[in-house]
């Protein structure tokens, strides 16, 4: 039996708020790639919190900070 994958977290509506995004996740979220995640989100101030040693980021909160530091162009 083959193993299912999981829908990638920004697919599943109810819990995009609550779960915490992996640096992978995130990395693939914003088509970058996960060594990027690591050598900036500290300069760009991408919102993160570190979870048992490890990088986490709340989807919601990297939204919002995606509005407010890129914003569309016109």
């Amino acid at each position: 039996m083959v193993p299912q994958s999981r829908p990638p977290i920004w697919r599943n509506q109810p819990l995009q708020d609550k779960r915490l995004m992996t640096v992978n996740e995130l990395a693939d979220y914003l088509a970058v790639k996960p060594a990027w995640i690591y050598n900036n989100h500290r300069a760009l101030g991408i919102p993160s919190r570190k979870v048992g040693g490890s990088l986490r980021f709340r989807l919601s909160e990297v939204d919002r900070w995606l509005d407010r530091e890129c914003p569309a162009a016109a």
